[in-house]
């Protein structure tokens, strides 16, 4: 019995051992791009000054489905910002739709057309109500990377 014990946890120890060292290549296809704000911009309760911007998101198809992670940083601001999607026409073109509300600039949507996803972001009622009001905002391009 004791060598049936020993044996046991040896093979246990070994199974840990071999399951700690091998690692999953987690390659996961991921949207990057950039954009040039000229003006001050509010996204979501960030603002945002004028200057150039990176924007990531994951394309795995089960993120998709679920509201989707929109990290954007440059010009000192570091952020994950939370977008719920519909589909739209597949085109070539991503952009950021701005909309002006009362002096102020803010952050609608943001359209990926390789992807044919529109991604809308949190606000709250009283600025939706506005960005509706203002009818069509500014687009503002987002260049592709490598990864778009």
């Amino acid at each position: 019995m004791n060598i049936r014990k020993n044996m046991t946890i040896s093979l246990a120890l070994a199974a840990l051992a071999l399951g700690l060292t091998t690692t999953t290549a987690s390659a996961q296809p991921v949207l990057k791009g950039s954009f040039e704000l000229p003006g001050a911009v509010y996204f979501g309760d960030t603002l945002l000054q004028p200057g150039h911007y990176t924007i990531s998101m994951s394309t795995e198809v089960r993120d998709l489905a679920y509201p989707q992670q929109i990290h954007v940083s440059g010009e000192g601001v570091s952020k994950t910002f939370l977008a719920i999607s519909r589909p739209t026409p597949e085109s070539g073109r991503n952009c950021l739709k701005i909309t002006g509300i009362d002096g102020a600039y803010v952050v609608s949507s943001f359209d990926t057309g390789m992807l044919g996803r529109s991604y809308a972001f949190g606000m709250t009622k009283n600025v939706r109500n506005k960005v509706l009001r203002a009818g069509p905002g500014i687009a503002v391009p987002v260049s592709s990377a490598a990864g778009f």
